[in-house]
């Protein structure tokens, strides 16, 4: 293996890709204030069966290929396209018998999704990532945000700002160190899904292969081909007086040989998601949600992807008779085995 040399990461930096997904995030604000409600087509109760597109950006467990919760399936003769930018704040550490973790800086993945119908009941789908990892640019916001309501910062206050350290050091293997910035391919996965049941309650069992593109040495992919099992379940009746649509997901994960920590890697990965999902009119929709997975590497370490449940709250906006825009915010209720805060921007369009 070769890995990545540390570099003083408190220099100036350019225009990463976190920079470019803050101004990617602005222009779309722009753009949805812009439209006005007649051009609004797609509608909030078929943009409320699709859930945030939430995953654990941890710099460890991003590399296996846990599933995002995809909602309902693509219905026959549709084909969409997204781009998600998910920019993950990460400041923890930790040290047990086995390895020793540092990660303190930013990681940005952006990916391209497509979907489509194959028929009346099967679907498709691919997601290509591109992931980057740089200097924390949102520290200071974050600094803000918990001296404004008085929560614990662990210390990272005290931390320069806009540092990237990326450490991983474990028993028997090469130590991962990254401290510059820079961006890699991920790695790619590839699906097929079958509606089960259709109606106010649809039922979706998907099947995923993620392929190893990527590289442990950038921390951008396992090094291992994963496969996944799940089903989904979209609900309009349980809730259906409140005007409320449910999701939820459960499946698991059968983890390839990887190459961080492979001695101690979970043979096997379970996954989780439930959501709610208010749409307020034609063009908006409110959406809170609980996504979790249990434990991918057998380490004493929790930043070490240890088992995550993380938060999210956000919305969606149909911005044309194809188009919408995602947002969403993506808090860490465990504590060190995902990311302080995620943010997540997915602009999609129907094709």
């Amino acid at each position: 293996m070769t890995h990545a040399t540390a570099t003083d990461s408190t220099a100036p930096r350019g225009p990463g890709i976190g920079r470019l997904a803050g101004l990617a995030l602005a222009a779309a604000l722009g753009a949805a204030l812009a439209v006005p409600a007649a051009a609004a087509g797609e509608s909030g109760a078929a943009l409320a069966e699709r859930p945030l597109a939430v995953r654990n950006l941890s710099p460890a467990t991003l590399l296996f290929g846990l599933p995002r919760a995809l909602g309902a399936a693509e219905r026959p003769g549709g084909t969409s396209a997204a781009l998600i930018v998910e920019h993950a704040n990460n400041f923890t550490s930790g040290t047990g018998d086995d390895a020793r973790v540092v990660f303190d800086g930013s990681t940005t993945a952006a990916s391209l999704a497509l979907r489509g119908a194959l028929s009346a009941r099967v679907e498709w789908g691919v997601e290509v990532p591109y992931v980057h990892h740089s200097g924390g640019f949102t520290d200071g916001f974050i600094d803000g945000f918990h001296d404004l309501f008085g929560f614990p910062d662990g210390g990272r206050s005290a931390a320069p700002r806009g540092r990237l350290d990326y450490r991983v050091d474990y028993a028997g293997e090469p130590s991962i160190v990254i401290g510059g910035s820079g961006g890699d391919l991920g790695d790619v996965r590839g699906w097929l899904g079958w509606r089960i049941a259709d109606g106010d309650r649809q039922v979706v069992a998907r099947a995923m292969v993620k392929a190893p593109t990527g590289s442990v040495d950038e921390l951008s992919g396992s090094g291992g081909t994963d496969v996944s099992l799940w089903l989904e379940l979209v609900d309009r009746r349980t809730l259906s007086g409140a005007g409320i649509v449910a999701t939820l997901m459960g499946g698991a994960t059968a983890l390839g040989d990887g190459d961080l920590a492979r001695a101690d890697q979970r043979d096997v990965v379970y996954v989780g998601h439930f959501g709610l999902h208010w749409p307020v009119t034609d063009r908006l929709i409110l959406r809170g949600q609980i996504d979790a997975h249990s434990e991918v590497i057998d380490s004493d370490v929790r930043q070490l992807a240890h088992g995550a449940v993380q938060g999210t709250l956000g919305g969606t906006l149909a911005l044309s008779q194809r188009a919408w825009l995602d947002l969403g915010v993506v808090e860490d209720l465990t504590g060190g085995s995902a990311p302080d805060v995620v943010f997540l921007l997915t602009l999609g369009v129907r094709l």
